[in-house]
Parts: structure tokens; sequence; C-alpha cells
């Protein structure tokens, strides 16, 4: 599993595959849901992150890496 946050966007990411990308589920709440063609989940991006994640659970997106460069590059 890896994780990241970009505090410039205020997105968590969160994956737990390593599978390809096939396509993207949004929750009512925003929550993004990546799925492999054989219906794996291989991430969440959870928006607006530090909202959610505040007060002591802030260590959960300071435990948490910088985005990959490719995403950031973006």
């Amino acid at each position: 599993m890896v994780t990241w946050y970009d505090k410039d966007e205020d997105v968590l990411n969160i994956q737990i595959s390593p599978k390809k990308y096939w396509k993207s589920i949004e929750s009512p709440e925003g929550i993004v849901i990546d799925i492999a063609k054989d219906g794996t989940v291989i991430s969440f991006e959870i928006p607006c992150a530090s909202r959610l994640f505040s007060g002591e659970d802030r260590k959960v997106l300071e435990a948490a890496g910088e985005p990959p460069e490719e995403i950031t590059a973006e």
C-alpha cells in the first residue's frame, strides 16, 4: 500500500494495488474509487482531506508521502 498527500490540491491518495487502472467511480461524498478491469479496487482519492483528517487525525496526512513526480508535473 502506498499513500501520498498533495497539500496544494488537499487530496489524499491511498493506492492498495499496483494493477492497471480501468475506470473510476465517485461516491456522493466526492471520494473517487479507482478500479481494475477485474473489479479489484486499486486506490481511493479523498478530496478536501484536511477537513476529514483534522486535529489528532491529521497524523494520517503527515504520514503520507509526497505525490509522485508524474502527478505534480501535470
